[in-house]
């Protein structure tokens, strides 16, 4: 008995070990995270887009101011860069590539590399010297402040991080600003009880130099009544480009019928006007089928027992009393 005992306790010793050791490979990898969370750079940039209109041989300067919010000292390179436009929702892809609206050879930046102590701002002048043959319309790239690990041994890679501002340049000359509303739609044809209703404006660019266009979504009921006027958010289209732009209708109470979207959209210097339609469908079937089936049952009622109750109406009103 004792020597049963004895080992129902190596047992459970044992059991503990392993446990231990277990709970110890999964919860020391997840400290490391969080302290590899808590220890990461952060970096701000201002301004975050650069909108400039410039002649052919122009020289403009501007400033970044960079801030780091990190609790490290962090290396800072600098590399001008183009980019391309990547999507509906204005994300782009950096390039050191030429392209259609190459900016970056244009770039110059000072300084090029330095260090920007923790919770500490750093200045970078930039200055974009357009050549005299520069061709009209929309040229556009951007500046890319990235972090230079420091090297350690035995430990693992550190990750380089960036954070690249949009610099956009309208060179004068002979542009082409044209633009069409390539759809204008619902993420849904039919709604029940839905407040919000999302509303998708898909606009092309199809001149040579990007725009902000404005724009107004009315939309009315099927009495032809206006219950919605929203204003359109202004993002940049790029040439060649498509941006998908997001306007949301919130709304309370019932609603039934058909509802019609406007969109009005005004760009360019000469106010150019585009236009477009869309249709969505409001059935509150939650409330409405109810209703239906009541009714119906009230109709089959009346029908198929319309004799008796012919009868019994005859009788309440003294009709067809025996004589």
């Amino acid at each position: 008995m004792i020597k049963k005992d004895l080992l129902v306790r190596k047992w459970q010793v044992f059991i503990v070990v392993v446990l231990s050791i277990t709970l110890l490979a999964v919860v020391a990898p997840l400290v490391g995270q969080a302290q590899n969370t808590d220890d990461a750079i952060s970096l701000g940039i201002s301004p975050q887009v650069l909108d400039l209109t410039v002649n052919p041989g122009e020289k403009i300067s501007n400033t970044f101011r960079l801030t780091n919010a990190s609790d490290e000292a962090v290396v800072i390179k600098v590399i001008p860069k183009n980019f391309t436009p990547r999507g509906e929702e204005g994300a782009v892809d950096l390039t050191v590539d030429d392209t259609t609206y190459s900016l970056a050879e244009w770039i110059d930046v000072s300084p090029t590399e330095t260090i920007v102590e923790s919770k500490k701002t750093a200045d970078f002048d930039v200055s974009i010297q357009v050549p005299e043959d520069a061709e009209p319309g929309s040229h556009f790239g951007s500046v890319v402040f990235q972090t230079i690990p420091p090297e350690q041994e035995g430990s693992a890679a550190l990750v380089s991080q960036e954070i690249a501002p949009v610099i956009l340049v309208r060179v004068a000359g002979d542009i082409k600003e044209d633009a069409e509303i390539i759809e204008l739609k619902t993420t849904k044809s039919f709604y029940s009880l839905e407040n919000n209703v999302e509303l998708l404006s898909r606009i092309k660019n199809t001149g040579s130099v990007h725009f902000k266009p404005t724009g107004r979504l009315v939309i009315k009921n099927m009495l032809g009544n206006e219950v919605a006027n929203l204003e359109l958010d202004k993002r940049n289209v790029l040439p060649d480009s498509i941006r998908q732009i997001s306007t949301t209708w919130a709304s309370e109470g019932l609603k039934f019928g058909r509802y019609t979207a406007t969109l009005t959209l005004v760009f360019g210097d000469e106010d150019q006007i585009r236009t477009s339609e869309h249709s969505f469908y409001y059935f509150p079937y939650q409330i409405i089928l109810p209703f239906i089936i009541v009714i119906v049952l009230i109709v089959y009622v009346f029908v198929r027992y319309r004799g008796r109750l012919a009868k019994a109406l005859r009788v309440l009103s003294g009709k067809d009393t025996e004589k």
